[in-house]
């Protein structure tokens, strides 16, 4: 298996894959927005494509023995939005290459809860996994149905094509 080093978000590093924003750090969305009092409106923009109107989901992970890839998405026309609400996790990132999934184009990222992480379209993306807890639950914000008209993935089956992410 490859082995991907998780790195912590930055935005330096982050930039090209989308945004993210902690929505707990009261200074940083200040700075980010004009606040309404304790409101700090329009802090991301989501391009949902004129496809479907707007869903929330909720993805339940499991900590694993292993941060193993074996499956990886992107959207064509959308982006995506997560937030983690129980625990810290980590993400893996990239870019498809020629429209192929490749382990070899991706990054991973460790991301505080509560800091919600925007994907742009043609992002390569799959699981997360939560680092303190035995379990999570992430917020994720699509169009509907998208995993049904707007989704390239690749599931790995031989175990040497696969990648581990290393905390």
């Amino acid at each position: 298996m490859r082995e991907i080093k998780v790195q912590q978000l930055n935005e330096e590093a982050f930039r090209k894959y989308g945004m993210y924003q902690s929505l707990t750090d009261n200074e940083q969305m200040k700075s980010r927005v004009i606040p309404c009092g304790s409101f700090y409106p329009d802090l991301l923009t989501l391009d949902f494509a004129q496809t479907t109107l707007p869903t929330i989901s909720c993805c339940h992970v499991f900590r694993q023995e292993q941060m193993v890839v074996d499956f990886m998405e992107y959207h064509t026309c959308t982006c995506e939005g997560l937030i983690a609400l129980d625990d810290d996790v980590v993400i893996y990132v990239g870019t498809p290459d020629m429209g192929e999934l490749k382990i070899e184009n991706l990054e991973a990222f460790y991301v505080p809860m509560h800091t919600f992480v925007k994907f742009n379209p043609m992002i390569i993306h799959g699981g997360q996994y939560p680092v303190h807890k035995e379990e999570a639950h992430l917020i994720c914000m699509l169009p509907g149905r998208t995993f049904n008209n707007d989704m390239v993935f690749r599931k790995i089956e031989k175990e040497e094509e696969k990648g581990v992410l290393i905390l």
